[in-house]
């Protein structure tokens, strides 16, 4: 018996799967390595590579991720941001609202507003040089947000303050008049005597 040809049909077949395969895969191959649009942990980009730099800190991690083009990813470093800006390490506070001065810059409104929500609530020594840059803002309602922040930190020192020397002088009046009245009667009491 004598082996079969494939027919033509079937040659045709073969060199066009032959030819597409590669190119298929390595399609398959980019839409894996670009990842799917839920993600469910930090892109492997943002990892330090294990003895390439002997410390890492976690905001240079996190200043990386703000980089990144999927806004959940950078909303998620924002709200880290905000929690490391709780911290009482000076240092750290200053590298956090450095990273929130970047974060002023995205693109998405929505970045920018959540930026300048938490640098409101740090101290002015690390966040008012930001807020600075944020009231130029093209989005009106980030500028505003600015200002309502600076107003919502600063009016309670202020009523405090204000509280402060109000006791303050309440207390020197109250003294002042303790003092006349024991003069008024220390000079009574002199002019009772012959």
């Amino acid at each position: 018996m004598k082996p079969s040809l494939p027919s033509p049909d079937r040659l045709s077949l073969r060199r066009s799967f032959h030819r597409l395969f590669p190119m298929l895969l390595g399609a398959w191959l980019a839409l894996v390595a670009a990842g799917c649009a839920v993600r469910t942990f930090p892109p492997i980009k943002y990892v330090p590579l294990l003895g390439k730099e002997k410390e890492v800190p976690t905001t240079a991690v996190l200043v990386k991720a703000l980089g990144d083009r999927d806004l959940n990813l950078r909303a998620q470093a924002v709200q880290v941001l905000g929690v490391l800006s709780q911290s009482r390490n000076k240092k750290l506070k200053r590298e956090v609202a450095k990273a929130l001065g970047v974060a002023l810059r995205d693109l998405d409104p929505g970045i920018r507003l959540q930026a300048v929500e938490l640098l409101g609530k740090m101290e002015d020594k690390y966040a008012n040089r930001y807020l600075m840059s944020a009231l130029k803002d093209s989005n009106p309602f980030i500028r505003d947000q600015v200002v309502k922040m600076l107003s919502a930190r600063e009016v309670p020192r202020i009523q405090a303050e204000q509280q402060a020397l109000a006791e303050a002088q309440a207390r020197a009046q109250a003294q002042a008049q303790a003092q006349a009245q024991a003069q008024a009667a220390q000079e009574e009491g002199q002019a009772q005597t012959p």
